[in-house]
Order: C-alpha cells, then structure tokens, then sequence
C-alpha cells in the first residue's frame, strides 16, 4: 500500500510538474525580496484527515502554519500539528513539528497560479519517543477577502510523511484558512 501510495503521489506532482514546465509564466523567476510586501508573511489554521498506511483508521488533525518568503518564489515556514494515529494494532497521540520549504507556482492559470510545491523535515513526538521524518507538500491558497492590513485565503494541502524508525506513515489531505501580512 505504501509503494502504491508513493506511486500514485510522484505520478501526479510529475504530472503536475510537466503541465507547469510546458507554461513559461507559471514558473517565476527567481529575484530577491525588494518591498516589505513580497515577504508575504502568513499564519494558517490547517484542518484535515490523516490516512495512516496499512489497516489504520483515518484520524482528523489540526495544524498551525507560521511562515514568509524570503526570495522570490521560495517560501519557508514552521508548522505544528497534531493527530492521534491508529496504525489498527493501536492509537497514538503524534505531535509534529515541521520545517517547510516550499516553491511557489505564478502565471494566470486559475488554482496553478496560487499553487506551491514544497517538502519538510520535522520531528515527530509520541508517548514513547521522537522520530525524524519527511514529507512532499502540494497545496494551494485563493486569495478571498482583503482587509486593510492584508488577504485571507482558502485552499487545501496534502502530503505524505514518511516517518522513520519503523513508525506509520501518513497521507493527510486538509483545508487551509490563511492571513497574509
């Protein structure tokens, strides 16, 4: 199931990928941050369904999101979430903490050009120990109201964390609510 999963999710981001590359505009080039701006700082609420592998049961999990742009397109954030994990033999509280790099897409396609791809490392906390693990990112935000001080935006993440020392694996797939400065 795990190979199918990992099959399945580097088929669509190549696929993703490939449908990007063949659009010169969605891929923006690479400048330095020059007005406060285009720092872009944000702070998220992510709520989702964590999928363990194997025989386990589907989990909700709620995340916090902090992060900005420190050069144009590539953003950083820190993230912390939590889920109690069924792998079916037992449950488990798991608390992540995670460091997030992410590229994010331009262009004028709709969604695509509010889209990001990314990958984080993090540290996985659970009743008997930490574990460190890694996860590919895909998401978007929509940009939905303006206030005076900045935009909120909708959208959804998804990513598979491959934890190590022999812990579950997860797939979760959640809405986000996002502020941007």
């Amino acid at each position: 199931m795990k190979n199918l999963i990992m099959n399945v999710t580097s088929a669509a981001v190549l696929g993703f990928a490939g449908n990007v590359m063949a659009q010169t505009s969605t891929m923006p080039t690479p400048k330095p941050v020059t007005q406060l701006s285009e720092f872009k700082p944000h702070i998220s609420i992510l709520l989702g369904a964590a999928q363990p592998e194997g025989s386990g049961i589907t989990a909700s999990e709620v995340a916090v999101d902090i992060g900005y742009q420190p050069y144009i397109p590539f953003g950083i954030a820190a993230e912390f979430n939590h889920a109690r994990i069924d792998d079916g033999v037992d449950t488990k509280d798991r608390n992540t903490l995670w460091l997030k790099g992410s590229y994010n897409l331009g262009g004028t396609t709709p969604v695509i050009k509010n889209s990001y791809l990314g990958l984080a490392l993090g540290t996985v906390f659970k009743p008997d120990g930490t574990s460190l693990a890694i996860a590919p990112i895909v998401g978007f935000d929509i940009p939905v109201a303006r206030t005076a001080e900045g935009v909120f935006s909708l959208g959804a993440s998804a990513r598979y964390a491959i934890v190590a020392d022999n812990e579950v694996d997860t797939l979760t797939v959640g809405g986000v609510v996002k502020y941007w400065y």
